[in-house]
């Protein structure tokens, strides 16, 4: 698989704070996959410039340290578009986290990764039907999930969330291999 290693979830959040980016770490790997997705050329400055509320002085160490993870979840996203086996590693709560704060992490990735198609200028309504209009609905649906309960996920609220996961990956490569193809020949 990928020869550069993926930042876990909480690097990256304190990452986005040390920087005081107005986005959650789902969100900005939600709207990172997108762009893949969509084939955009993704410069890695834009992305993160697009998350920042202020300018980061130069020599901040503490900025620069944060300004790496976040390029290394840059790095080892791209690298997962590229690599031809298209194993994504959605970037969420480890399982150690309340049930609750990783169902909410999910739906903020689909969210933000149907916002960023949109982004791109792909029209997602104009896909109503066959496996990409379905793929699109249940992202869709997903965006809008919420566990109200703290107490943890029994067994099978565990095993549903797994394959919501399983699902969402396949998703975004089934929206990937239709988007970044089109893209491709709208370009040519």
């Amino acid at each position: 698989m990928s020869g550069i290693t993926q930042p876990s979830f909480n690097d990256v959040a304190v990452a986005l704070r040390n920087v005081k980016a107005l986005t959650e770490p789902a969100e900005a790997h939600g709207l990172l996959c997108a762009l893949f997705s969509a084939g955009a050329d993704v410069r890695l400055h834009a992305w993160v410039d697009s998350m920042l509320t202020s300018f980061i002085e130069e020599g901040d160490i503490k900025a620069k340290e944060s300004l790496d993870v976040l390029e290394a979840l840059y790095r080892s996203t791209k690298e997962q578009y590229n690599s031809g086996y298209f194993d994504l590693e959605l970037l969420l709560p480890s399982e150690e986290e309340p049930f609750y704060s990783r169902i909410g992490a999910l739906a903020m990735w689909c969210q933000s990764f149907l916002s960023g198609l949109g982004l791109t200028g792909i029209d997602l309504k104009k896909y109503d039907s066959g496996d990409i209009g379905e793929a699109i609905q249940d992202l869709s649906k997903m965006a809008r999930l919420q566990y109200d309960c703290e107490e943890e996920g029994n067994e099978d609220d565990e095993k549903a969330y797994f394959e919501l996961i399983e699902y969402t990956k396949v998703a975004a490569l089934l929206l990937h291999s239709e988007f970044s193809i089109k893209g491709q020949s709208e370009e040519s």
